[in-house]
């Protein structure tokens, strides 16, 4: 197995994190993985844990401020060993399976070095006490830039990319990211391949403090997608889109480029996004989700309505 970094940041994560990093310690080939650790300013027990397996598996451990889960990645990716070939960001109320990096390498590295790779994988859905109860939705579209655009299927606890992507994440960083691993798929997925295994790598706790959570059922996944419409969330999605653009046009494929600068310059009336709505190939993956994206669209949902919002804030790699 080639050498692999786990990025994993946390924050008053006492009560799971001990299930996690002991999965970290059972993985195959555990001799030839690394984990790098930031907490983001915890003020439980947090800290006495890493300790802890610092000393006794010799985990690397960056005692931070408070700076939230988006900027505590991004230095986590500028403070990642470049002697590594692959990094895998990790949750810390989850449990691995032991094939999850093995496997992910086997895969990813079939992609040329020189490009971006991402690699991710089904999980099993779990209560808090780890009762499996179902599985993560999985793709039935093909992962590409006109997905990523509109959705994340590329669940961030499951996501294994190579050193070509960690480098192209570390060179730029904006307050508009909606959350970490939606920026690597949008990422990887313009300048690299990704790929989907439906095998189960890993057990996705649900509980009352995830970021963001799954539902199991038909019914729960609809609720979720349809509280998240009538939140901020679409907006959330374009100013992500346009930190995007700002920060990584010039690494862009141009059919991509020209649909994302579509996708934005046509929100401005209802008549320019009727036009748009009939040339685009933003999709998401069930017919019943694009056509609740494309109405939403068509309503302005995703017209970003302050206009005064903060100018990107940016961090690059020297």
């Amino acid at each position: 197995m080639k050498k692999i970094q786990i990025l994993l940041s946390t924050y008053n994560g006492e009560k799971y994190l001990r299930e996690q990093l002991n999965s970290f310690t059972a993985l195959d080939n555990f001799e030839e993985i690394k984990v790098l650790i930031r907490d983001d300013g915890s003020s439980d027990s947090t800290k006495d844990i890493l300790k802890e397996y610092s000393e006794r598996f010799g985990f690397e451990v960056i005692y931070g401020e408070n700076v939230g889960v988006n900027m505590s990645f991004h230095q986590l990716i500028l403070r990642a060993d470049r002697s590594c070939e692959y990094f895998a960001f990790s949750d810390q109320d989850d449990v691995w399976l032991p094939h999850k990096l093995s496997k992910a390498v086997c895969r990813i590295s079939e992609i040329d070095s020189n490009s971006c790779a991402l690699y991710s994988a089904c999980s099993s859905l779990t209560d808090e006490k780890l009762n499996v109860n179902g599985h993560t939705l999985i793709p039935k579209k093909k992962l590409s830039f006109y997905n990523a655009m509109v959705q994340n299927v590329a669940v961030g606890h499951t996501q294994v990319f190579n050193r070509h992507l960690l480098e192209l994440l570390a060179k730029e960083f904006s307050q508009d990211i909606g959350i970490t691993d939606h920026w690597a798929y949008l990422l990887a997925s313009t300048t690299g391949q990704v790929m989907y295994d439906e095998e189960q790598t890993a057990l996705y706790r649900q509980h009352g403090n995830n970021l963001i959570g799954y539902g199991n059922s038909f019914f729960a996944s609809f609720k979720n997608r349809i509280k998240r419409a009538l939140s901020g969330a679409p907006q959330e999605k374009t100013r992500q889109l346009e930190a995007f653009l700002e920060c990584y046009g010039s690494d862009m494929s141009p059919e991509h480029k020209k649909e994302l600068e579509s996708f934005l310059s046509s929100q401005k009336c209802f008549f320019k996004r009727l036009v748009y709505l009939f040339k685009t190939k933003v999709y998401r993956q069930t017919v019943t989700e694009t056509l609740i994206f494309r109405l939403m669209y068509l309503f302005g949902r995703y017209k970003i309505k302050n206009k005064n919002k903060n100018k990107f804030q940016r961090r690059y790699q020297q």
